[in-house]
């Protein structure tokens, strides 16, 4: 009797057991996957959208002008990536737009959100004014936050084992004076609390958060000197760099990467703070 009992609860422990994803192609580990990316027309976002699709998945790029979204597509020149506008300031929109822009690929489907819309600030604390604090909270913070509840009531109502990565940044570890930081100190926060409610619907949210990147947002090109002295590294990061690092948070392997945020910096605010 207490050899049955065994096998039996062995059986059940067997059958609990979840597969492990092992790719065979490493070069197409998001096949088969639909992504959508705010803020995907330039910098970080348009180096994860070329990543994704040189890794098999379909790409939705969305940002707020439809002419910069154009030129992102002639950039990435794949059948593909489509575009769609979506303001991510204008939340009454987003999900009547998110049904737009799903229905883009024959799929109809999204299985991966990147949250990377963003606006910096130009000012120091004594000089910020509200128009500005308000338009780095409603693009940084706010629009995040309603595209995740727009893209996490999707996934869960169609069973959706998907993947949501919100761009954070290594000011989130820094005192936080400007709304810049603020916004990123709470989208750390706001990460953590998806994960503890979605995770057990197979959804899995993670954040990034790289340090100074060459991006337009801080007037670097790529093609310039990227050399930079407020980095242990020496230099800036390249957001090819951070488009890998994507790839793998929202591939099958990144599953058991839950509620985290991963720092890219270079050592900036990590291991030295200048300022």
């Amino acid at each position: 009797m207490k050899k049955l009992i065994k096998r039996i609860l062995y059986r059940l422990r067997q059958e609990k057991k979840v597969p492990i994803f092992v790719p065979i192609d490493k070069d197409q580990i998001l096949k088969g996957k639909v992504a959508l990316i705010t803020g995907g027309s330039s910098g970080i976002g348009f180096s994860i959208a070329k990543a994704f699709l040189n890794s098999g998945a379909k790409v939705i790029i969305v940002g707020s002008n439809e002419a910069k979204l154009e030129d992102a597509k002639q950039k990435l020149n794949n059948p593909n990536v489509a575009s769609i506008v979506i303001d991510v300031k204008k939340i009454d929109a987003i999900p009547d737009k998110f049904e737009e822009a799903r229905s883009l690929f024959k799929e109809n489907r999204v299985d991966i959100l990147v949250n990377s819309a963003g606006t910096h600030h130009i000012n120091n604390f004594e000089n910020t004014t509200e128009k500005e604090f308000d338009n780095i909270m409603d693009t940084n913070l706010k629009g995040t936050y309603f595209m995740c509840q727009t893209v996490c009531r999707y996934m869960r109502e169609n069973g959706i084992k998907g993947h949501i990565l919100n761009l954070s940044s290594s000011s989130a570890i820094r005192p936080a004076t400007q709304p810049y930081a603020m916004s990123k100190w709470a989208i750390d926060g706001f990460t953590r609390g998806l994960a503890r409610i979605y995770n057990k619907y197979g959804i899995v949210v993670n954040a990034i958060a790289p340090g100074q990147t060459a991006t337009p947002m801080l007037g670097k090109d790529t093609t310039e000197d990227i050399s930079n002295d407020y980095s242990i590294a020496g230099r800036y990061i390249m957001p090819e760099e951070i488009a890998s690092l994507a790839v793998f948070m929202v591939s099958e392997m990144g599953n058991m990467i839950v509620g985290d945020t991963f720092y890219m910096t270079g050592g900036s605010a990590i291991i030295t703070y200048n300022g």
